[in-house]
């Protein structure tokens, strides 16, 4: 039996968010119906989302028709990869894509404390220190590469230079 393929490409519409970027692929097509589980939503560790789909069209005694769909996104490092997700529902694929929280610190113009303007308490202060934690380990990373850096260059300079000054 021979196998055709019709290759589609769907409209794909993003929505930028601050805190996360939202993609609709929308497959109803009149001739094409496609189901939850004939599509495919990847993240591959090169940093690609690839997102296809494959439908059987029309199969008679000789051939068979398959309508198909492709799409590939680079994804930013300022997502949160794990928590990617996506739902399929009246013929469109929604995925959401949150992004990393970037750690800033700033003072509430009352004071020091972490309330809100009418004096309760918010949930600011556990994600503060989530940020803080994350903020810790990047300046962790930084010093432990520059310490490499430093120790690396000292060795090709002691290696290399007739530097007596070193010894």
């Amino acid at each position: 039996m021979e196998t055709s393929y019709e290759d589609f490409e769907p409209l794909c519409k993003w929505r930028r968010d601050q805190n996360c970027d939202k993609l609709e692929v929308h497959l109803s097509v009149i001739t094409v119906r496609f189901r939850r589980q004939q599509l495919k939503v990847e993240i591959h560790s090169s940093g690609i989302l690839e997102i296809s789909g494959e439908r059987l069209m029309d199969e008679g005694k000789s051939k068979r028709i398959i309508s198909r769909f492709r799409k590939e996104f680079p994804i930013s490092e300022d997502y949160q990869r794990t928590q990617i997700h996506a739902k399929f529902y009246n013929g469109i694929l929604h995925l959401v894509m949150p992004k990393e929280i970037v750690p800033t610190i700033s003072s509430p113009a009352g004071g020091g404390g972490d309330e809100d303007n009418d004096g309760k308490a918010s949930s600011s202060g556990t994600s503060y220190l989530t940020c803080l934690m994350k903020l810790n380990k990047n300046i962790a990373l930084d010093i432990m590469i520059l310490a490499i850096s430093l120790a690396i260059v000292v060795a090709y300079v002691k290696k290399y230079c007739q530097c007596s000054s070193l010894e």
